[in-house]
């Protein structure tokens, strides 16, 4: 689920032990036009300061967040093996209910049975009865369906009967989209219970088939094999036959008006149901999809494990995705786009990452929630490979750094092991936590680096067969591994799986010019207890000189180390944890004329990405603004678009502006969006002109956006012409609307509070609403209107259609603090089914009590 060929080889060329001699890399290649455009900038004089070594940070580089509220809960005790499963379903579309009969076979497993246990929440049962028609008795409790047995079920032996029900306007699981007529299921974490009698658990794995009925002209998809479809009275019948053993919150059942686009995968069928008003955008979106499965397959050494792949469309859809077993659930809006808004929507990471999920998450599955990483962590990573061997590796070494922060950021928020079994309401809040996707994926990729692209992939395939339809937990991953490489990985695992945290490491130089040699110092410094010890790791280094690239490993141990390399000339950078394989934090002061060579000159776009954060903290000083502005020019769009946003900070030297306005004309959206929030920094004429000509016509919306959001900074309410005319506009996804609904947040006029309420009704798209809820919270609090804004907040925590507008509005309420609002508040809270939104309005509810 989403809420996101040969190997390249990146180990350093020349990776040697602490003291060993090596023999020097040829230097990078520096970054394309770096040097022409660094002589069209007039060279401010250097100073003193910029060739000095600075201090260590004076407070840490990060403080671990509390652990996650909940309670333990441990996996759910089998008390039956669910053989297979029949349903027959009906989508009632004047009562919004799921009419069904489902055919239950199992087996006992080592103990003698009298009851059944099936999961079903808010349903009529109208009866239970065995094969041959006898009526058998039954306890409903409005969650769990008992079934009483005509006898004792002896182990191993087995049994069948059939449940006939229904469930009126289901609160999870299944969605009636009436301006589509579409219905579609959502089965994870665990709500097909709401729709489907079942064993709602991920431990059990069951054969199932599907009886759907639709309107004629409407077609239904679900999982498996398509066995046929027949008249049944004024509808169509649609049996669909899952015939290898899965997860049933793997179920699914869409209906609507669809069109099939029909690929292939070898001999395989690949098929994209879309809308017949959406053909185009859909094999703009799906179409790279047969590519995917030809890498993914090659890398894992295990072929496409079903006998088909289907992906739908799915309109207001509640998360980005859902690998739902050969039939993936996409969210229309992160697929369909037109081909102006690309390279910004790029549905690849999507497509890829559920992809991902038919091996890792489907193939295997977790056995339960604790070791979700399992499914999330690993088609994250699959999504990081197809990004790295089918985009490209610069794309591929962002993609790692970005699951990196977002990582640390969320220990930063409530730091916790990946492997976790603790929560509040739903085991959903272990997938927005922070941690299961990117930590997952980054685990994989330190165990990549580690092992070599060989051995790894040759451990995955090894796990991926052991395990083959089966459930799995995270030491199965380890056996394999080490069944593999031959190496001990207990204390990898104890640290990065079951441990929390990461290194953060101090470090430091020397440099002595007699003996031509450089010493590094490093020490781990972060926060240790019972969870995050030392974590000793062997990190990748790089130093640059004008005589060659020299790289080498530096071995941490007891949380220390100490290396001492010989160069061929003096250092011109320093690389610590060269590659960015490592997730770390490290303060390691070095002079700006450091980080200027690294930025001209590193062939890592991760290390100019560095170079250009650590520069952006010195903008003061004129040799950090003259290699910010060449890097304005770099090959890459990444290091072009993060030096626009340093420069920001000094907008007001005259050089500085030029570059901005010079980046708003570069011919990657990319570069111009992050140039035209830039602007906002500016003053003056020529910034108001550029930001006016990209908010009105420039090709691309994102830019036109952004241009809109600085507009208020530089002209304050001048610019609500501006914003007027992008309020009227209709746009893909509502784009313009909402950038202006945002952008009226800064400006200072008594017309904005009319303006935003306008947008919190019921025929604003769900994005734009929720963007104006945020908005008005925050002008309501800077401006003392809390109580009025809180009461035209309130009603929508009862829009029932839409949990994202439902969450906003209880969050505003939090933020609003009105002690009025707690009423409406707690009666919300009795009658929520999704638990985004009950943890939303329980923070909220802690906020408006507190002292």
């Amino acid at each position: 689920m989403n809420l996101r060929l040969a190997a390249l080889a990146l180990t350093p060329a020349g990776v040697f032990a602490c003291a060993s001699p090596v023999t020097p890399a040829p230097l990078p290649s520096p970054a394309p036009d770096t040097t022409r455009v660094v002589a069209q900038v007039p060279a401010p004089p250097d100073t003193m300061r910029s060739y000095a070594v600075p201090a260590f940070s004076s407070t840490p580089l990060i403080t671990w967040g509390p652990m996650p509220p909940g309670t333990p809960h441990a996996e759910r005790a089998r008390v039956y093996d669910l053989r297979h499963q029949i349903v027959h379903v009906r989508f009632d579309w004047a009562r919004h209910a799921v009419v069904g009969s489902t055919t239950i076979r199992l087996a006992a497993l080592d103990k003698p049975l009298t009851t059944i246990p099936l999961d079903a929440v808010g349903m009529t049962i109208q009866k239970v009865s065995a094969p041959n028609g006898a009526r058998l008795r039954y306890d409903y409790d409005g969650r769990t369906l008992t079934v009483k047995l005509p006898g004792t079920l002896r182990p191993r032996s087995t049994t069948s009967f059939v449940v006939d029900y229904e469930s009126v306007k289901p609160k999870k699981g299944a969605y009636f989209i009436d301006r589509r007529h579409v219905v579609w299921t959502q089965g994870e974490t665990e709500d097909n219970r709401y729709w489907v009698p079942t064993w709602d658990y991920p431990n059990d794995k069951t054969t199932w088939e599907f009886y759907i009925q639709t309107d004629t002209g409407e077609k239904a998809l679900s999982n498996g094999a398509l066995r046929g479809q027949r008249r049944v009275g004024n509808q169509v019948e649609w049996h669909w036959v899952l015939d290898q053993p899965n997860s049933t919150y793997l179920m699914t059942a869409v209906t609507g008006d669809y069109v099939v686009l029909q690929d292939k995968w070898r001999a395989t069928p690949v098929g994209y149901w879309t809308y017949p008003d959406s053909v185009e955008a859909t094999w703009r979106g799906m179409g790279k999809t047969p590519r995917m499965i030809e890498l993914f397959s090659n890398r894992t050494g295990v072929a496409y494990p079903w006998v088909k792949y289907d992906q739908v469309n799915a309109p207001d859809y509640i998360f980005g995705g859902m690998e739902n077993v050969t039939a993936t659930t996409q969210a229309d809006d992160d697929i369909l786009h037109p081909a102006w808004a690309e390279p910004q929507a790029n549905a690849e990471g999507l497509v890829s990452h559920e992809l991902g999920h038919q091996w890792y998450g489907d193939y295997l599955t977790t056995r339960d929630w604790s070791h979700i990483w399992l499914n999330e962590g690993f088609a994250t990573f699959m999504e990081q490979t197809w990004t790295e061997f089918g985009m490209s590796r610069d794309d591929g070494d962002v993609d790692r750094l970005g699951a990196q922060r977002e990582t640390m950021e969320a220990d930063r928020r409530a730091r916790r092991p990946i492997v976790y079994d603790r929560w509040v309401t739903d085991p959903l809040e272990l997938f927005f936590s922070g941690h299961i996707y990117p930590k997952g994926a980054t685990i994989l990729q330190m165990l990549r680096h580690q092992l070599g692209d060989s051995a790894f992939w040759q451990a995955m395939n090894r796990y991926t067969v052991q395990h083959a339809k089966g459930n799995v937990v995270s030491d199965d991953l380890r056996q394999a591994f080490e069944q593999v490489s031959g190496r001990d990985l207990k204390s990898f695992f104890d640290k990065w799986v079951y441990g929390a945290g990461f290194p953060v490491f101090q470090v430091s130089y020397t440099w002595d010019p007699a003996t031509r040699g450089l010493t590094l110092d490093a020490r781990e410094v972060q926060q240790r207890d019972s969870l995050t010890g030392f974590f000793d790791p062997d990190v990748d280094v790089e130093i640059l000189t004008d005589a060659g690239a020299v790289q080498g490993v530096v071995q941490v141990r007891g949380g220390t180390a100490h290396a001492t390399f010989p160069l061929p000339a003096e250092p011109r950078s320093i690389r610590w944890d060269k590659g960015n394989w490592l997730l770390d934090l490290a303060d390691f002061p070095r002079p700006t004329v450091m980080l200027e060579y690294q930025l001209a000159h590193d062939d890592d776009v991760v290390g100019r990405l560095e170079a250009v954060d650590l520069l952006a903290a010195r903008t003061d000083e004129p040799i950090a603004q003259r290699a910010l502005v060449a890097a304005t020019h770099d090959r890459s769009h990444y290091v072009r678009s993060v030096a626009v946003r340093a420069l920001a900070r000094q907008g007001s030297v005259q050089s500085v502006a030029d570059a901005i306005i010079a980046a708003t004309r570069d011919g990657d959206a990319r570069v111009r969006q992050a140039a035209a929030r830039a602007l906002g920094s500016l003053r003056g004429s020529a910034a108001s002109t550029r930001a006016r000509e990209l908010a009105t016509s420039d090709s691309s919306l994102y830019v036109r956006g952004a241009a809109l959001g600085s507009l208020p900074a530089i002209e304050g309410a001048a610019s609500l012409d501006v914003i007027r005319a992008a309020l009227a506009q209709d746009s893909w996804r509502d784009m313009l609307r909402r950038q202006a609904v945002g952008a009226l947040g800064d400006v200072d006029s008594p017309e904005v509070f009319p303006l935003l309420t306008r947008y919190l009704g019921d025929s604003t798209q769900r994005d734009t609403r929720v963007t104006a809820i945020a908005v008005l919270v925050r002008r309501a609090n800077a401006a003392g209107r809390q109580a009025e804004v809180a009461a035209a907040v309130t009603p929508l925590l009862d829009v029932e259609d839409d949990l994202f507008v439902r969450d906003a509005a209880a969050r505003a309420l939090g933020e609003l603090k009105q002690p009025s609002s707690v009423a409406a508040l707690e009666a919300r809270r009795r009658v929520e089914a999704e638990s985004r939104v009950v943890n939303t309005i329980d923070a909220a509810l802690a906020a408006l009590r507190a002292p």
